[in-house]
This record gives C-alpha cells, structure tokens and sequence, in this order.
C-alpha cells in the first residue's frame, strides 16, 4: 500500500501538530519539576535553619546550667575555707 499524494497532505500537518504538542508537554514537565526542586531546596534550607537555631537555644541553657554549677562549687569552696577560721581552737597541754 503507498502513499498517496492525498493522504501525505493530510499526514504531514498532523505530524507538526504531535511534535508542537509533544514539546509543549516537555517543557510542562521540565518546569514543573524545576518548580519542585526549588521548593525542596528551599524546604531543606528552612529545616537546616530551625536546626541550627534549636542547637544554639539547647547550648545556651546548657552553659547556664554549668555556670550555676560553677557558682555552686565556688561557694561551697569559700565555705570549707570560712569554717576553720570560724571555729575556735583549744589548745591542751599535758
């Protein structure tokens, strides 16, 4: 079965139209899923923030936490030292 001169006409802009479609639903994908790696970027960026805003919140109430300790030790230092001279002291011969 060949061609006819006909059917080619026919054939031809049909064939034009596919391709423009084609491209068309090509270049929809391609941006769509442009748009849905900027997002997730910007997702993981977000994220990598909160988490480096959460470990500095938690570090300062650590260090709080250990310069209360530290202030804790130090007085009770100053106290050991403060209880002999408190306290008298009896001399006894024998």
């Amino acid at each position: 079965m060949s061609i006819r001169p006909v059917d080619f006409q026919v054939m031809y802009p049909k064939s034009s139209e596919l391709a423009k479609t084609y491209s068309d639903e090509t270049n929809k994908n391609h941006a769509i899923n442009q748009q849905l790696a900027e997002q997730n970027r910007d997702k993981i960026d977000n994220s990598l923030k909160q988490v480096v805003a959460r470990e500095n919140v938690h570090g300062g109430r650590i260090e709080r936490k250990d310069e209360n300790d530290k202030s804790k030790q130090q007085k009770e230092k100053n106290k050991k030292q403060k209880k002999p001279e408190n306290m008298p002291t009896i001399d006894i011969k024998i």
